[in-house]
């Protein structure tokens, strides 16, 4: 019950934090008057249309430099926002120079494992070295982005991951979330008694060439809340197979919730990564893990 309380917080509290501001909203609530309140929480004061704020988030890293970034509630359930500028050209670039060296073919999860070769998943990925000084600051803001949801000692922001897609590459429907939550190697050497999920996922583009119309990512299920706003300008389309689009913009963002309330995936959140054509589009995933298990 509690994990679930969690959960529903989470959702709440990004939410909120798309309007406010991570930093402001920290101040205002902490994560247990959020528990206190959720029951009369009401939703029904947020404006209708989309809203664009900025926002000077801090880090836990103090010699992380500043960055802006806008963002943008496309749906609240379930949850997704679309954040612009979340990386800055040169940090795009720094990314792709540490993640270039270290490609191989992009795995998908099959049996609780995972497996390279699908032809599901045709792209490339790479992980990011974790003792990268700008590999930190971006997981610092990204869980400075998610304010105390994940609670410290208990859950991770995992590692990043980079992502590329050449002509004709593509990722077909998928969910990020494990049907069947994992365990970190670090925790079967030790014996450690608790499992993981990815509780949200945040897809930021570093580069984009590619035919415009393609290289899309399409969520079939998620429906925006409100129309969107300015014309030539649009960040994503209502695709013709139903649910939202959107095209690829370096530096920018979308951030979603995984999993429902009781800790079981949202198979709403379910997307594709639709096939490029022409050019070259690097991605960067980063997976909130919320933990449970005896030992968490």
């Amino acid at each position: 019950m509690a994990r679930a309380l969690d959960l529903i917080t989470l959702s709440v509290t990004v939410a909120l934090s798309a309007y406010l501001g991570p930093i402001l909203l920290s101040h205002l609530m902490s994560k247990d008057v959020i528990h206190h309140h959720l029951t009369n929480f009401n939703l029904s004061f947020l404006p209708t249309p989309l809203l664009s704020l900025t926002q000077s988030p801090q880090t836990t890293d103090k010699t992380c430099p500043k960055h802006t970034y806008t963002t943008h509630l496309i749906s609240l359930d379930p949850l997704l926002i679309y954040i612009p500028n979340f990386v800055s050209q040169s940090e795009s670039q720094s990314l792709i120079d540490l993640s270039t060296p270290l490609f191989e073919p992009s795995p998908i999860v099959s049996r609780g494992a995972d497996s390279a070769g699908s032809q599901a998943r045709t792209s490339w990925s790479a992980p990011l070295p974790s003792e990268s000084h700008l590999v930190n600051c971006i997981l610092s803001r990204s869980s400075s982005f998610l304010g105390t949801l994940l609670s410290r000692g208990r859950d991770e922001m995992g590692p990043a991951q980079v992502v590329r897609y050449t002509d004709s590459q593509k990722f077909d429907l998928h969910t990020d979330w494990f049907s069947r939550p994992r365990i970190t190697d670090e925790d079967r050497e030790t014996g450690r008694r608790r499992l993981y999920n990815r509780v949200a996922t945040f897809f930021v583009v570093l580069q984009s060439n590619v035919t415009e119309g393609s290289g899309e990512t399409w969520f079939p299920k998620v429906r925006p809340i409100t129309p969107q706003a300015g014309e030539g300008d649009e960040v994503w389309r209502e695709h013709e197979d139903g649910g939202l689009a959107f095209r690829p913009v370096p530096g920018n963002a979308i951030f979603w919730v995984n999993l429902l309330a009781n800790g079981t995936g949202d198979a709403r959140t379910a997307h594709a990564g639709l096939p490029v054509k022409g050019g070259v589009k690097t991605g960067m995933n980063i997976w909130p893990r919320l933990f449970f298990g005896p030992d968490a």
